[in-house]
């Protein structure tokens, strides 16, 4: 039973590796003749075996997307067919690019897009700012029929209002994905982010718990309201606030602050809690690995919950209990909505925003202490 637990186990990291450097390929992030990360670079960043990483590599070679050229190393060898370039384009702007959501999310905006038609330009802000004005003017100088944008430091005013400005000027259908900013009104699809954090919360209440900890990313509009939520369920249950129970992490100090001795600093502040809600599952995985390396048992010993279900964050019979993001369908409902857009001519006196109800995973991550 175990070896075949860890063979299914192998296949899905083999096509997760797979899918990831399919999409990075087929959206165009990377493009033909580019290099394309090594077998030693896809291990650490993945945390998988070298058999697994040369498996998805050697599909991803056979499906003509990447080339091995002995002695140099691995290079992108797909090409567009020129015509495309007549096709109308759709702008894709995201702040991260990575394994954990986006390519699920991108093959809902492609099945729809490209079934009408249209191709989509991609570009990736790592969540910095400059770059993002970069990418809007590009987008601008392309004439694109519309945008659908991830939010960059989307908790924070966004500073690049005159590029927006110019965007409804000329009347590019936009809608926002995952976020939005304070100080713009473009409309967007989203989590219902604050109610996730809510439900979560009370979940942990009702099995007992008022020691509740948080870790959550303050650069992000995703993790502001996952935290409004988390506080506010709080009040409404009567359970005092304890402010060093909360520790914040953001873009450029992510990598420290979950490190081993990031998360270690983090434990020393909330040690005294029952339960602690996570603001990903990414988040997640790393405080798992980090308790078991302490000998702590989920949720035997504390119980942990999250958001996104896109683990699996797993540990033999143990799942986390997750908010389920529609990662597919979210990405579809943004691509039919943005064409709706450009149908219409009146769209930026309409509203074509939506938020996805809240729903749960089966994780057993949770521990009744009453």
């Amino acid at each position: 039973m175990r070896e075949n637990s860890s063979r299914n186990q192998g296949g899905l990291k083999y096509q997760k590796l797979y899918n990831w450097g399919r999409t990075l390929i087929m959206s165009g992030v990377l493009r033909n003749m580019d290099k394309f990360p090594s077998e030693h670079m896809l291990q650490n960043k993945f945390g998988y075996s070298r058999q697994t990483v040369r498996n998805a590599l050697d599909r991803l070679e056979q499906d003509g997307l990447i080339a091995r050229v002995k002695g140099s190393g691995t290079y992108v060898s797909y090409a567009p067919e020129k015509d495309k370039e007549e096709r109308p384009r759709i702008g894709l702007i995201l702040s991260y690019f990575s394994d954990y959501l986006f390519p699920q999310v991108y093959e809902g905006i492609e099945s729809v897009l490209r079934e009408e038609g249209y191709e989509i330009s991609v570009s990736v802000t790592r969540n910095r700012l400059n770059d993002e004005a970069l990418y809007l003017k590009g987008m601008l100088g392309r004439n694109v029929s519309g945008l659908i944008i991830e939010g960059t430091r989307s908790s924070f005013p966004n500073p690049n209002l005159r590029l927006y400005k110019e965007i409804r000027r000329r009347n590019i259908p936009t809608l926002f994905i995952h976020n939005h900013y304070q100080n713009e009104t473009f409309d967007s699809v989203e989590m219902s982010d604050a109610r996730a954090g809510y439900e979560l919360t009370r979940i942990l209440i009702q099995n007992g718990h008022t020691r509740i900890g948080g870790i959550f990313k303050y650069d992000d509009w995703q993790g502001i309201e996952r935290y409004r939520g988390f506080i506010e369920c709080l009040s409404d249950f009567g359970i005092d606030f304890q402010e060093d129970w909360i520790r914040w992490y953001s873009t450029r100090d992510m990598e420290e602050k979950l490190s081993k001795k990031g998360l270690q600093r983090m434990y020393r502040r909330t040690k005294d809690c029952t339960a602690m809600i996570l603001y990903n599952d990414e988040v997640a995985g790393s405080y798992m690995d980090f308790l078991k390396d302490r000998g702590l048992r989920v949720p035997e010993d504390i119980s942990l919950v999250s958001f996104d279900d896109a683990g699996p964050v797993q540990e033999g019979d143990l799942t986390i209990l997750s908010v389920i993001h529609p990662k597919y369908n979210l990405g579809r409902l943004t691509a039919r909505n943005l064409l709706r857009m450009i149908e219409d001519s009146d769209w930026q006196e309409k509203k074509y925003s939506y938020r996805f109800p809240v729903m749960f995973n089966n994780g057993n991550s949770v521990r009744d202490i009453h």
